[in-house]
């Protein structure tokens, strides 16, 4: 009976129990878990990477620069930061829509703003904290700063051609340092209206976004815009216009030329401003195609022009348009989309051009020069990337209320 049950106390051994089955090995468990923790360790910095992916470095550089905004004004206003609470978005928001230039000017657009939300909302995020930006309180807030701006937005003349060449044709080429900001600024002028871009959207091109093609011009590529939030991108192009002074590929490659000469010292990208023809004496740099025969050559890379006039080699990275200090110093700082803003309303009041005038004046321009010209809803469109004609007809009621209607026909 005893036998029996000490029989009975025996257990089977339990297949791959370490205690069984091999001898104690603790250098060698260590191993193991050392391996697992840097197998562990190796993933998150995966996880780490793709997470940083997720974004664009420029979208990575704004949202730097747009937390550091958001800090420092929360240290001036004594208010915590990180974790933010909802209400000092709040007022956050109010202080940027209330700040103005000195003729009365918005500062911040609203687009600015939403993505300083998405800054903060980032930052909020890789720290482990709830975002203050998803309370309705905050949206309420931008919400009702972007129905008012709209407003004004809507109210926006816009630049037609010969407004256009007014402003190019009192423009300081030529001239140290004038002759920086005004090949810069033709750029911005030429491209914003013919490309019917958005603020943002120029703001943002870098100068491997730039390809030129020997029949049509110039394309774009936009990565992102407004209604692409998922930036699968969009190329606007920018054709070779019939008047050298606005070509808006000539305009680029003036720029360009200046940016080349800036690494190489003042000296030298003196040279290439002052030797800039004023507006009235300016030639195609390159010949145009025949419309009738077309190109000989295939369509050329990015960095490349067809003709005698070589784009500049300049890394694709680089941002196309940059920010000017007061002097002449041409910086790699890309210029902001509020920045040309305040450049077009500057440029217009010296012009005396009627106002309200603002970087939205440009599409608004190509919109109406267009449909004036007989162009329709989808041709427009192809060129503002609108989602509906709908959007279109805004600009119809608003700056061409002629076209379409029936009052033009009452033999009045």
């Amino acid at each position: 009976m005893g036998s029996g049950a000490a029989a009975d106390d025996e257990k089977e051994p339990v297949p791959g129990s370490a205690a069984i089955d091999r001898p104690c090995d603790p250098a060698g468990e260590r191993r193991v878990a050392a391996q697992r923790a840097a197998s562990l360790e190796a993933l998150a910095a995966r996880a780490d990477a793709h997470a940083t992916a997720s974004r664009a470095p420029r979208t990575h550089r704004a949202y730097a620069a747009d937390w550091a905004h958001f800090t420092g004004w929360c240290t001036t206003a004594a208010l915590e930061a990180l974790p933010a609470e909802v209400n000092t978005v709040r007022l956050y928001l109010a202080d940027l829509e209330a700040t103005r230039t000195a003729d009365g000017a918005a500062v911040f657009s609203p687009a600015t703003m939403a993505r300083r939300l998405a800054a903060i909302a980032a930052v909020h995020r890789d720290a482990g904290h709830p975002s203050p930006t998803r309370d309705p309180a905050v949206g309420a807030v931008l919400t009702g700063i972007k129905r008012a701006r709209a407003h004004a937005t809507h109210q926006m003349r816009p630049l037609l051609l010969d407004d256009l060449r007014t402003l190019l044709s009192g423009m300081e080429y030529g001239t140290w340092p004038g002759g920086i900001t005004a090949a810069r600024d033709s750029v911005v002028l030429l491209a914003g209206f013919a490309g019917a871009l958005r603020r943002g959207e120029l703001a943002a091109l870098t100068v491997g976004d730039l390809h030129f093609h020997p029949a049509d011009g110039l394309h774009v590529r936009i990565r992102s815009s407004k209604t692409d939030q998922d930036a699968h991108g969009a190329t606007v192009v920018l054709p070779y216009g019939t008047c050298a002074g606005t070509c808006p590929p000539c305009a680029v490659l003036r720029w360009l030329r200046l940016l080349e000469a800036a690494p190489r010292g003042r000296a030298a990208l003196m040279r290439a401003v002052l030797s800039t023809p004023v507006w009235a004496e300016q030639d195609h740099l390159y010949p145009h195609p025949d419309p009738a025969t077309g190109p000989d050559d295939a369509p050329t890379g990015p960095g490349r022009a067809p003709g005698p006039a070589p784009v500049p080699t300049l890394t694709d990275e680089a941002p196309l348009l940059r920010a000017v200090r007061r002097g002449g110093t041409l910086t790699d700082t890309a210029i902001t989309g509020d920045a040309l803003h305040a450049m077009i309303r500057r440029r217009a009041h010296t012009a005396r051009l009627p106002g309200p005038v603002g970087f939205h004046s440009l599409r608004a321009g190509f919109v109406t020069t267009a449909r004036r010209a007989g162009a329709d809803h989808r041709a427009v469109r192809r060129q503002t990337r609108h989602s509906s004609d709908a959007m279109v007809e805004t600009y119809d009621r608003d700056h061409a209320p002629l076209l379409g209607n029936a009052v033009t026909q009452l033999g009045l």
